[in-house]
């Protein structure tokens, strides 16, 4: 009986360990980007896992990525200024509405 609880806890925890994320700079990025869009998991996702890296694309850099969106039109010129990762930040109905 002991043996059986032990192997299934084992399998559990190796199971387990293969449903875990891997969280790195470019992926929280990533969710900050979709947390700016409103994507409604990456927020909590983005909070409990992103905290000890330095994030490049802020909600301050969206938004202002979107300004000049609107502004120009341009989004070549948004992704030459921004990085190409950028395009994140925007909906496709922001991308519709404001890009050429």
């Amino acid at each position: 009986m002991i043996k059986h609880l032990l192997f299934l806890s084992l399998v559990a925890l190796l199971f387990s360990g293969c449903n875990s994320k891997h969280y790195d700079v470019h992926a929280c990025n990533i969710l900050s980007m979709k947390r700016y869009k409103g994507v409604p998991t990456s927020k909590k996702e983005f909070e409990e896992n992103c905290k000890s890296f330095e994030i490049k694309y802020t909600a301050e850099v969206c938004q202002s990525a979107l300004q000049g969106l609107m502004r120009t039109g341009n989004l070549k010129e948004i992704k030459k200024e921004f990085g190409e990762p950028i395009e994140n930040c925007f909906s496709e109905s922001d991308l519709k509405r404001f890009s050429n």
